[in-house]
């Protein structure tokens, strides 16, 4: 045994030593910010690697006469480094004054892959101008990983979707803290301006510990634009065909090391429009009201600490029902039905990076959001009031040439939430009015361990949080990637999540419609493994540049907790579900770089989600087994025209069941499939930009969305039985101006 053990320790030192050969570095601007997306190659040669999110980068070595390394960024000056004896080295490049900046944004391609044992896909400005994005909501129209999905058509709640599950499921990050969830879950995806936006990376599956426990199908991490880097002035005014128009302008002043970014936001209501004569609005009225200020220091000189500031306040008033509501004269009444949503939310986060050493780092993150929600559905008064602090501390550390890295830290999230059901007039088939309380603390200690070999990344983390109701919970997870060559990636990714359900703030569909509710009083934790595989293979044809991806992923479920709206008539049981819950994901993508100006990218998504009862196999409601995507965009050799054209097709979906209803109310089994067409034009002058298009161009609807709507006081009333777009065709027009 003892020479067994030996011999694999010789063993496993012979291939590290062989595997370690790498030259791993940063790059940065001149200030120190990380650079995404930066090239770096060996000069002659056709061998090389991207940085991370970080602007970190591993590359083979090689073991040539001149050892050149060409470093280069759009927008800034090349930089070559005669590599030597050193195997980790940190770049500092310079911006190219004679770089237009139009022109450095019109170049970089729509979205990209980040080189990280994770497959991090990165969507920039650019992606994101690609469509009308007037909020986060809006952002991934021409994405084929996460879906927007409307969650109750009267007051336009949204939530984010990823491997076809529901967006409670994974985290929505601000600038990597968790700012959305709660009472900001339904709201916040559609409040937060697209014109914030500098960038949004979003991760499938299992993911790395550092954000918490959560994280079961994958991440969307927003990160507004940095003051740094920001124009001195932008401003952006868009109007559509609704009558519903809005208005951003965003200020930077830079003063010595530090940076300050002031965003002010308005969205005025759209018109009163009812196409399909239900005698509900096809459009919710909204007004709001936000302002963001974010603070950069940042000294080159003293380059001992860096750190971010952010503050954010919302004010936003949602109104939707009948025609002839007016909230002046029938909220929370039965002669006139309604929904009206009144919040006011406040954030604000802190990042600090302290420098303790050449190879070390002491970061500090902090983050709070206090919000409080008024809301009627009709006759049901809702009241919720939330404070949500959460904090970590943890050592980055690099280990020799710096292709050993490991992070080692605690947390702690502090979470109270009330909320408030009083029904307002009588609903004898209703009975959970009362106050609900949730309280929580959980502390946690994290450690992550990430390896870089000259061919392999392997990241391996774990979490303990203690839930001051349920004790200690353990989140491992590891994730490979393996760099085969310079044009093929393969990556796996394995892990567990918990998740702490808010029932009544994350399902406002239970509070929109008038469903009987069977509640539990002894929810536990929802627990999952998520398993993925996927490659990356790019080809090269002439000048063209393709690349194909595919993704497996697959989610098995413990104590699941979602409304059960099938088990009895006009009920919605909300339980832990203790039998097999599963979902598998499939995902093939193709894109084509014919040039800087011309892109094709075409997707296919196949999702079986399901459950087993007593052997049989049973699909969750609203989740297409069948989707695709695609999405082209052309623009003319000097930038000053752009084209983008996407289609998607949504396969049919299962329904609830509504088979024992009355027959008004029987609903079919499965939906119709469709298709979406959306057309945009872009004209670019020097700081002067003009945008329209047209959204659902062949005007398709779902009509009669709401189940019930002859009676929105009876207890067959549910708006929440979309499966479809509800708007229709939607023309708009847009203004930018930005002065660098």
């Amino acid at each position: 045994m003892r020479r067994l053990s030996l011999a694999l320790i010789v063993t496993f030192n012979f291939a590290l030593s062989l595997f370690s050969q790498t030259i791993t570095g940063k790059v940065t601007d001149i200030s120190g910010n990380a650079l995404f997306g930066a090239n770096v190659i060996w000069q002659n040669t056709s061998i090389g690697t991207t940085s991370n999110e970080a602007g970190e980068f591993a590359i083979p070595d090689q073991q040539d006469a001149e050892r050149i390394l060409l470093i280069s960024y759009v927008g800034f000056k090349t930089e070559k480094i005669k590599v030597g004896k050193l195997t980790h080295w940190t770049v500092q490049l310079i911006e190219d004054a004679n770089i237009v900046e139009v022109n450095v944004s019109a170049k970089g391609q729509a979205s990209r892959f980040a080189n990280e044992p994770a497959k991090v896909e990165v969507l920039g400005v650019r992606e994101i101008q690609r469509a009308a994005c007037c909020s986060l909501a809006g952002c991934f129209s021409t994405n084929s990983n996460v879906d927007a999905n409307v969650t109750n058509v009267v007051t336009d709640a949204k939530e984010l979707r990823i491997l076809g599950l529901s967006g409670v499921y994974n985290q929505v990050l601000v600038d990597g803290l968790p700012l959305i969830q709660g009472l900001a879950y339904p709201y916040g995806p559609g409040s937060y301006p697209g014109t914030m936006i500098e960038k949004i990376f979003v991760t499938k599956g299992a993911n790395s510990v550092l954000q918490g426990f959560e994280s079961i199908s994958g991440q969307i991490n927003i990160e507004f634009h940095r003051p740094e880097n920001a124009p001195k002035l932008f401003l952006n005014a868009f109007a559509n065909s609704f009558g519903e128009s809005q208005y951003n302008a965003n200020y930077m002043v830079k003063k010595a090391a530090w940076s300050n970014l002031s965003v002010g936001h308005v969205t005025l209501p759209a018109s009163i429009i009812d196409r399909d004569g239900d005698g509900f609005r096809d459009i919710v009225k909204t007004n709001r009201i936000s302002f963001y200020n974010r603070w950069s220091y940042d000294n080159p000189e003293k380059p001992k600490w860096r750190t971010t500031i952010g503050l954010r306040y919302l004010n936003e008033q949602r109104e939707g029902g009948s025609t002839q509501f007016d909230s002046q004269k029938h909220l929370g009444t039965s002669t006139v039905y309604g929904q009206h949503v009144n919040i006011r939310h406040g954030e604000a986060y802190t990042k600090t990076n302290f420098i303790v050493g050449e190879k070390t780092s002491l970061i500090l993150l902090n983050s709070a959001f206090a919000q409080q929600q008024e809301t009627y559905f009709g006759v049901k008064q809702y009241v919720g009031k939330q404070f949500n602090l959460t904090s970590a501390l943890y050592i980055d550390h690099y280990y020799g040439a710096g292709n050993h890295n490991i992070k080692l830290g605690l947390s702690h999230r502090h979470n109270k939430l009330r909320e408030d059901i009083v029904f307002l007039q009588p609903l004898p088939f209703l009975d959970y009015q009362g106050i609900y309380f949730t309280n929580y603390d959980i502390p946690g200690l994290f450690a992550e361990n990430k390896l870089t070999f000259s061919k392999f990344t392997i990241l391996t983390g774990l979490r303990a949080d203690r839930f001051n109701h349920f004790g200690w919970k353990f989140t491992p997870r590891i994730l490979v990637r393996a760099n085969l060559s310079q044009d093929t990636d393969i990556r796996l990714n394995a892990g567990k999540g918990y998740r702490w359900a808010h029932i009544f703030s994350e399902n406002t569909n239970l509070l929109a419609g008038n469903r009987s509710l069977v509640l539990a009083s002894d929810l536990a934790p929802e627990e999952a493994v998520n398993l993925g595989l996927n490659f990356i293979q790019t080809l090269h044809w002439n000048e063209i540049n393709i690349t194909l991806s595919g993704d497996a992923y697959l989610t098995y479920f413990q104590n699941q907790i979602f409304p059960d709206y099938d088990a009895e008539i006009n009920t919605a049981i909300v339980r832990n579900f203790f039998g097999k819950s599963i979902s598998k994901s499939y995902q093939l993508e193709n894109k084509w770089i014919f040039s800087q100006q011309f892109d094709l990218k075409v997707a296919y998504n196949y999702l079986q989600v399901y459950r087993e009862i007593e052997g049989i196999k049973q699909d969750l409601p609203f989740i297409p087994k069948h989707k695709w995507t695609a999405n082209t965009s052309y623009s003319t050799p000097n930038d000053h025209w752009q084209v983008d054209l996407t289609w998607r097709w949504i396969g049919s979906k299962r329904l609830p069941s509504t088979l024992n209803y009355p027959d008004p109310y029987k609903q079919p089994a499965n939906s119709n499939p469709y298709q979406q067409w959306d057309l945009q034009l872009t004209r670019r002058w020097n700081n002067f930009q003009l945008y329209g298009g047209i959204e659902n161009i062949f005007d398709f609807r779902q009509e009669f969305p709401i189940l019930g709507y002859d009676q929105p006081f009876g207890n067959f009333f549910d708006p929440a039985f979309n499966w479809g777009p509800t708007k229709g065709r939607e023309f708009y027009l847009g203004v930018r101006y930005s002065v660098q």
